[in-house]
């Protein structure tokens, strides 16, 4: 009989110690959910965003801030890349009108064809020089639209009359055609063309008095016309006895 009750005594500590730590263990349940070390094992569900959530949207939009900013760059230096290449071929149209005898080829070869154009133009000066002396300006076409007219050897005599302009095709049907309206005779033309400017020296007979001289005046300002049309301040027009 004391060996029973002996059992069941041990019996009811043991179930009364696990209660106790039963109910040790739900009170200490709220405790650790409320903790920071169950904050950092517990994982939100997607879409939950906490206090330590990584700001995605501003990820993003610095993101395609930086695209926009590599996309503008690029679109800049293909607009300036664009006019570059435009001015460059600009400038080889001025070539191709300077110098006719190029054809419409690579860069290089034009580049080439220039300075082959440009040392023979030196060469000719050289040769102007040797030939000439000091008179060699005299000699070149000037670098300004001029015109000068006037009696050699007084009223009566030869005229000489001195133009430069730019050349241009039908320049000489257009001064001969001029020269037959006021009814002179040449007596003697010189002409130089020097990078596509000219330069006419002409002695012409049969004019008498300062009329002769404004008729044959106004007859070639009508044949170099289209060089003085507009505003050109390098207009140069004047009489002179020579």
């Amino acid at each position: 009989m004391s060996l029973v009750c002996h059992l069941l005594r041990v019996v009811c500590l043991f179930f009364f110690d696990f209660a106790k730590q039963l109910v040790q263990d739900m009170q200490s349940i709220p405790e650790y959910y409320n903790s920071t070390a169950c904050h950092k094992q517990i994982s939100h569900p997607q879409g939950i965003l906490t206090n330590n959530t990584v700001p995605y949207k501003n990820i993003i939009s610095k993101s395609i801030s930086k695209a926009e900013k590599i996309i503008l760059a690029a679109k800049k230096h293909s607009d300036a890349e664009k006019r570059r290449r435009f001015r460059i071929n600009g400038q080889y149209e001025i070539l191709r009108a300077i110098l006719p005898d190029l054809v419409k080829m690579d860069k290089a070869s034009n580049l080439a064809a220039t300075v082959m154009h440009v040392k023979e133009l030196k060469k000719m000066v050289q040769e102007l020089k040797a030939v000439s002396g000091d008179s060699t300006k005299c000699l070149l076409p000037c670098e300004v639209d001029s015109l000068s007219l006037g009696y050699c050897e007084g009223d009566g005599g030869p005229v000489k009359v001195t133009f430069s302009c730019e050349d241009r095709p039908g320049l000489v049907s257009d001064l001969t055609m001029a020269l037959r309206s006021v009814k002179v005779m040449v007596a003697r033309a010189e002409m130089v063309t020097v990078g596509g400017r000219t330069r006419w020296v002409i002695w012409v007979q049969g004019l008498n008095g300062n009329e002769a001289l404004g008729m044959i005046k106004t007859a070639l300002k009508v044949v170099v016309k289209p060089i003085f049309q507009g505003k050109n301040k390098r207009e140069q027009w004047f009489m002179k006895d020579i």
